[in-house]
């Protein structure tokens, strides 16, 4: 299957649920759910340590530990989540193929599989 706009080639396509079948979802598991924000607040957390050393005197010692502490959870999650990938890849396929009508975002074209 072709993950694309047939019209415009865009990857930008989103399935449209149908009335009479339920939709299918992906599991989508915990581990991502955790990684994900935590790589953010870890991102959000050196941004502020290169800023406070940068224009103050320095990154205190609780915000050195909370980085710490949120590197050590971003490295469990991604080796839980590394260890759910395939699991999660076959989830992505069989959403991708059960899916039979699409719609792309950018140029609005409908298609059916």
């Amino acid at each position: 299957m072709q993950y694309r706009c047939p019209k415009c080639q865009s990857p930008k396509i989103l399935p449209v649920a149908d009335a009479q079948t339920p939709a299918v979802r992906p599991v989508v598991p915990k581990s991502l759910v955790v990684l994900i924000p935590a790589i953010f607040v870890l991102l959000l957390l050196v941004i502020i340590s290169i800023a406070l050393w940068l224009f103050g005197d320095g990154a205190g010692q609780t915000l050195q530990i909370a980085t710490v502490v949120v590197f050590l959870l971003c490295v469990v999650a991604g080796i839980f989540f590394w260890r759910d990938l395939p699991d999660f890849k076959i989830s992505m396929q069989s959403f991708m193929s059960a899916n039979k009508h699409w719609k792309c975002r950018e140029c609005q074209h409908d298609w059916h599989i």
